[in-house]
């Protein structure tokens, strides 16, 4: 019977010495390997999902349209957007919105 092959591969990667060091204690403090910190975003960062949220569906980025009126993406399960919402829960969520961009290094979709 053959033998089994790793899925896995080895990745190397440079980053800031202070970043890593925060990265460290933060992964063992959530009980995770920085490997799999990084694997979690490399597999989001790839192929970003998010909830809507009127529904609370989980979609893909790539599976929603945009509202051609307000520009945000409209949930696939209940076509929610920005038009559904109040001036200020739009404030609150575009607000939010910013983390993950940041995080992503630019804006999604």
């Amino acid at each position: 019977m053959g033998e089994l092959k790793d899925p896995r591969v080895k990745l190397t990667i440079t980053v800031d010495e202070d970043v890593l060091k925060m990265a460290k204690g933060k992964a063992k403090e959530c009980g995770i390997t920085l490997s799999r910190a990084i694997e979690k975003f490399l597999k989001f960062f790839a192929d970003p999902h998010v909830y809507c949220f009127k529904c609370g569906e989980k979609f893909r980025v790539s599976e929603a349209e945009i509202c051609p009126k307000c520009g945000w993406l409209s949930c696939p399960s209940c076509s929610a957007c920005r038009c559904d919402l109040s001036e200020e829960t739009a404030i609150a969520i575009f607000h939010m919105r910013r983390v993950y961009e940041d995080l992503l290094v630019r804006r999604i979709k």
